[in-house]
């Protein structure tokens, strides 16, 4: 009998509450906090409008240009304009940023790979094949 989605639901996002919460103590403590490390990794692809920024993580405007200001005093983003629209702000990694983006993601695979190590083989192999249900997911 297949779990009542309800149930699983719950289950589902206290595990990934959990594992969101051991991410974030990966960067506990420097100057650049998650969230905005999630605008970083927004921005690896290229130049993107503030509006979709916001839409994306969820947030106001008044309250990505808060997140984008502090980006940029920190020398990780710039501030550009739209091709197309002279009239759009852009927002785009600096190579500091780019940089910054790469040592905190390495940081969390070395923390997540500590903690995956304890785990059996045959947990390792149940977490791989539940990947893929995981990612579809996020995608809906």
């Amino acid at each position: 009998m297949s779990p009542d989605p309800t149930e699983l639901a719950g289950q589902v996002s206290t595990v990934l509450r959990h594992l969101v919460l051991l991410l974030r103590r990966t960067v506990a403590g420097q100057p650049v906090t998650s969230q905005q490390y999630g605008v970083l990794g927004s921005l690896e692809q290229g130049a993107r409008r503030m509006t979709e920024l916001a839409e994306e993580h969820a947030v106001q405007l008044p309250t990505m240009t808060v997140q984008i200001n502090r980006l940029e005093e920190a020398g990780l983003v710039a501030r550009g304009t739209d091709p197309a629209d002279a009239r759009v702000r852009t927002v785009e990694l600096t190579s500091e940023g780019r940089d910054r983006l790469r040592a905190v993601r390495q940081a969390r695979i070395t923390r997540l790979s500590r903690e995956l190590s304890a785990l059996t083989e045959e947990e390792r192999a149940t977490l791989a094949a539940a990947l893929p249900v995981l990612a579809k997911l996020g995608r809906t």
